[in-house]
């Protein structure tokens, strides 16, 4: 993301000039002034979200717990995949929002033919990575479902990978919605709370921001019970295995009594 917000001054020159000028990856996606610009700082992003999804996942890969299977190299290799398609499938249909958003607004420009190019490559990364994802995800669901015991090393392997995911859906739905609910009220005072380069610039950003909110939602629901016994983000249950996962959140586990 930006590291600076634009629109903060009331000034609509500096607003856009802040709008322009931004080195982030929203400011790509909603200046739109470089196909190459764009794409590189999509790739930045994602490469910074995969590489703290990686360590994660090696991490709990690498520890020293028998594998009689031999299966947690290939189960590594699918939830590492997953994790960078996922990442890169948000990145390319937020590329694609935001390229609609600035066509709809701009009818005749000179910078159509860039947009458009913009618009192909990121439909593009968005169907390859989805392909990519529901191939490696399928995978490694099937191992990490074919054993049954709690401490299969491809079970942790998917937890850890499910676990990661929602933690980084978190992050970006707390942004997101904090960035919407701002500029509902810079839509309603532009001169209190900043014009961001003007209302259709505002109502863009909105957009945007309200479809990343309601993507990692969606992930989040999707992700919270993939993998045995889940992480009960949408329940009142911790899991399904064991006392404790039996309990209610709040609740003591119960104890059976001795003898």
């Amino acid at each position: 993301m930006n590291s600076s917000v634009p629109g903060l001054s009331t000034g609509s020159s500096s607003s856009e000039g802040i709008a322009n000028s931004g080195s982030g990856f929203v400011g790509s996606t909603l200046g739109l002034s470089s196909l190459a610009g764009a794409l590189v700082e999509l790739v930045a992003v994602v490469a910074m979200t995969a590489l703290v999804g990686i360590l994660i996942i090696a991490v709990v890969a690498n520890r020293a717990d028998p594998d009689p299977t031999g299966r947690r190299p290939q189960s590594v290799y699918f939830f590492v995949v997953s994790f960078v398609t996922i990442a890169t499938a948000i990145a390319g249909s937020a590329l694609v929002v935001a390229a609609i958003l600035w066509l709809t607004a701009h009818h005749s420009s000179s910078a159509d033919n860039a947009i458009d190019r913009l618009l192909l490559v990121s439909i593009l990364i968005t169907l390859v990575s989805l392909l990519l994802l529901t191939l490696h995800l399928r995978r490694g669901l099937i191992l990490a479902r074919a054993d049954s015991s709690s401490s299969s090393p491809s079970r942790r392997v998917g937890q850890s990978y499910v676990s990661v995911v929602a933690f980084v859906s978190i992050l970006v739905l707390l942004v997101a919605s904090i960035v919407s609910i701002y500029l509902i009220f810079s839509l309603a005072a532009p001169s209190t709370f900043g014009s961001f380069g003007g209302r259709g610039s505002a109502a863009r950003i909105l957009v945007e921001s309200v479809y990343l909110a309601a993507v990692a939602l969606f992930v989040i629901w999707r992700h919270s019970s993939l993998v045995t016994p889940g992480l009960g983000i949408f329940s009142n249950k911790l899991g399904d295995s064991g006392p404790v996962g039996a309990a209610r959140i709040g609740e003591p586990p119960t104890t059976q009594p001795p003898g």
